[in-house]
């Protein structure tokens, strides 16, 4: 499945998820939500909030 058809993740957040090398939600599950939200934080986008990771 892809990661624009997952509820709440709109185009920025694909783009993100992308650029850290999660390319769809079968990598998203397996990766889980709060390590994507880290990769997001540590290596693209340090103001990333928590409402990211909630998402």
């Amino acid at each position: 499945m892809k990661l624009l058809e997952l509820p709440n993740i709109g185009k920025e957040t694909a783009r993100q998820l992308e650029e850290v090398g999660i390319h769809d939600a079968e990598e998203l599950r397996l990766v889980g939500g709060k390590e994507a939200w880290l990769r997001i934080k540590t290596s693209i986008d340090p103001g990333a909030c928590i409402h990211l990771l909630y998402g």
